[in-house]
C-alpha cells in the first residue's frame, strides 16, 4: 500500500483481565509480553496498513466484590508506550491470580469502568476495550451489598446505553465510530450475548475455567489489530 494511503492514528487500549485463581496462565502471558506488546502491535498494524502515532494502555483487573474486598477491582492509569513501559510492567508485577470465590465474577463492572476511561477520541483514533475471562459474569448489582461495591452502578440496560452512546454522562469519551470491544470468554456466557448484541464487538470463545491457556499472545495481537483496522460498519 502506498504510504499516502495509510491512516495514522492514536490507539487507546483498556485491558479488562479476570484476576481470579484460574487465570494464572493468562496473567503470566500478559506480563511476559508487556515489554514487547507495543512493538508487536505496531508491526501488526503496519502490515494492516494503519500506522500508529501513539499507543496508550490501561489495565483493569476484576475479581469478586463479595470475596475479594479491596482487590475486587484494580484500576491503573493510562501508560503511554513505549515511554511508560517500566511503569506499565511495574503495575503488572503487582497483579497476581487469586480469589474469586464462586465462578461468576464482576466482569461487567470492569466494562463499566473501562467505558468511563478518558480516551483520546479523534476520528482517526481507536478506543479498544479487551476483556479476558474464563468464566461467566455476575449480573450487575448482584454484589451491591458488598462494602466497596460502586453505589452508582448501572444495570444491564444502562451498560448497553453507555456503549451505544445513549448515556453521555458515563460513556462520554467513547467515539461511536472508533470504539471497539474485543472479548475472550467462554461460549454460553453473558459475554457471548453481548458480542451478538452490541455493535463493533469482536468475540473469541475460550475454554471454560482454563485460564485462556488455549489462546496465544499472537491470537490476542491479531484480534486487536483486526478490530482496530476494521471500518465502523462492522
Amino acid at each position: 500500500m502506498d504510504n499516502m494511503e495509510r491512516k495514522s492514528r492514536c490507539i487507546d487500549i483498556v485491558f479488562c483481565i479476570d484476576g481470579t485463581g484460574s487465570m494464572v496462565d493468562c496473567i503470566k502471558t500478559v506480563k511476559d509480553h508487556a515489554r514487547n506488546f507495543y512493538s508487536m502491535l505496531v508491526e501488526k498494524m503496519t502490515r494492516l496498513g494503519s500506522d500508529i502515532d501513539e499507543t496508550r494502555v490501561k489495565v483493569i483487573v476484576f475479581r469478586d466484590y463479595k470475596e475479594d474486598g479491596d482487590t475486587a477491582m484494580q484500576i491503573s492509569e493510562f501508560f503511554t508506550l513505549d515511554q511508560d513501559a517500566p511503569e506499565y510492567e511495574k503495575f503488572l508485577l503487582g497483579v497476581t491470580a487469586h480469589g474469586g470465590g464462586d465462578l461468576p465474577e464482576n466482569g461487567l463492572e470492569a466494562l463499566y469502568y473501562a467505558m468511563q476511561s478518558k480516551f483520546e477520541c479523534g476520528d482517526n483514533d481507536r478506543q479498544i476495550i479487551v476483556l479476558f475471562t474464563d468464566t461467566d459474569a455476575l449480573p450487575l448489582g448482584a454484589r451491591k451489598d458488598a462494602e466497596l461495591y460502586p453505589k452508582d452502578m448501572v444495570d444491564e440496560t444502562g451498560l448497553e446505553r453507555m456503549w451505544i452512546g445513549k448515556d453521555q454522562e458515563r460513556g462520554g469519551y467513547l467515539n461511536q465510530l472508533t470504539k471497539r470491544l474485543v472479548i475472550f470468554a467462554p461460549a454460553g456466557t453473558v459475554y457471548e450475548q453481548i458480542a451478538k448484541k452490541w455493535n463493533l464487538t469482536w468475540y473469541k470463545p475460550v475454554a471454560s475455567e482454563r485460564g485462556l491457556e488455549d489462546i496465544s499472545f499472537d491470537d490476542i495481537i491479531d484480534l486487536i489489530g483486526k478490530s482496530a483496522s476494521a471500518k465502523s460498519r462492522h
